[in-house]
């Protein structure tokens, strides 16, 4: 419970009213030059406590930088998305939030449209939605903390130009016929069953590099992805966006369950000089040499198969909420901001159920 304490010697002549209360553990206070903003406080104060929602607007003064910098230091993600956040943190939101704090940039929702629409704008769709992932994210944890009460920068929408419209997100989204796919699996020499993970569940390359024969459920229907390699390949850790011990089970196609249904038990792409797992740069280096002596357009990535995964479904009707879920995506939103311009429209399906509702009426 709050406490109302009335300066009785008179130091503070323009604040004479105080209020002491409890956060996290410490005692805080505030003053107030009448009686009766002091009560109102209090009484806000006893209220949100109660309801766990109390804020102190003093904790919202933090530098946003500075904590959005030991945010995604916390994140539970492999260190080269950790690097990903980082420098674009540095490179692009940092000069954006400047020396402002916490409670400044969650009211600035018009600066931070402008920084994601036009400073960024000759910016690939997906690197600025991943700027409007850690901004949001940011404010997210500090208002679970307790530091802000809300912010305003939820659900920006990020604009698309024409030109990108037409020819995707990105310079990633290549998709090379299926003779090339099975010449690149080939040219890997023993590492192609990652271009079909890839391909065929939609994996992230850190995915399909922890892949472990046992992980195939439901006579080969099934595959349980439970985690990522590390950057040295010696270990697995969380999926990216998901605490320990978290996974999601993806659909696998028949051919990709023909090709490790006879392998031995533990990694299916295993390392080598001690280490478990095949390594994100070891594959990465095959890869980019086999993609360019096949002349695959420049631009090819092994994220190019997940996004080819994903365009064979939507494509096929299957719903996004589905292929969210598969993708291991944290919100639908995410997908639609990445994927949305692959979905078929729904206008015409929508006229002929509507035809024929009418042409069915007695």
């Amino acid at each position: 419970m709050a406490a109302l304490v009335k300066d009785a010697r008179g130091q503070n002549t323009r604040k004479r009213y105080t209020v002491r209360f409890r956060l996290d553990g410490r005692q805080r206070e505030r003053s107030f030059a009448t009686l009766r903003e002091a009560r109102d406080f209090m009484a806000k104060v006893d209220h949100d406590t109660r309801e766990h929602t109390f804020t102190d607007p003093k904790l919202g003064t933090e530098a946003f930088a500075a904590y959005a910098a030991r945010v995604i230091a916390g994140m539970a993600v492999s260190d080269g998305t950790r690097k990903l956040y980082s420098g674009i943190l540095r490179t692009w939101i940092e000069p954006f939030a400047s020396v402002r704090t916490l409670a400044q940039v969650a009211r600035d929702r018009e600066g931070a449209v402008t920084l994601l629409n036009e400073t960024m704008a000759h910016l690939s769709y997906n690197r600025r939605g991943i700027a409007a992932s850690v901004l949001t994210a940011t404010l997210d944890e500090a208002v679970a903390a307790g530091r802000l009460a809300s912010h305003r920068l939820v659900g920006i929408r990020l604009t698309r130009p024409a030109a990108d419209v037409a020819d995707g997100p990105d310079d990633s989204f290549v998709f090379p016929s299926k003779d090339k796919i099975t010449a690149l699996a080939d040219a890997l020499n023993g590492y192609g069953v990652a271009v079909w993970l890839m391909r065929g569940c939609g994996l992230r390359v850190s995915e399909a590099l922890a892949v472990c024969r046992a992980d195939f459920a439901q006579d080969g229907a099934v595959l349980r992805v439970s985690g990522q390699a590390s950057t040295d390949g010696r270990r697995k850790v969380a999926l990216k966006h998901r605490k320990p011990g978290e996974c999601r089970d993806v659909p696998v196609p028949a051919y990709l369950w023909e090709l490790v249904r006879d392998l031995p038990d533990g990694p299916v792409l295993p390392g080598r000089d001690g280490a478990r797992y095949l390594t994100y740069d070891t594959l990465a280096k095959r890869f980019g040499n086999a993609a360019r002596d096949l002349g695959i357009p420049a631009g090819f990535t092994p994220h190019s198969l997940r996004h080819a995964f994903t365009s064979a479904l939507l494509a096929r009707g299957v719903p996004i909420t589905d292929v969210a879920a598969w993708l291991g995506h944290r919100t639908i939103s995410v997908t639609y901001r990445i994927y949305g311009h692959l979905v078929p429209s729904a206008a015409g399906r929508a006229r002929a159920a509507l035809d024929a509702e009418y042409a069915a009426w007695e």
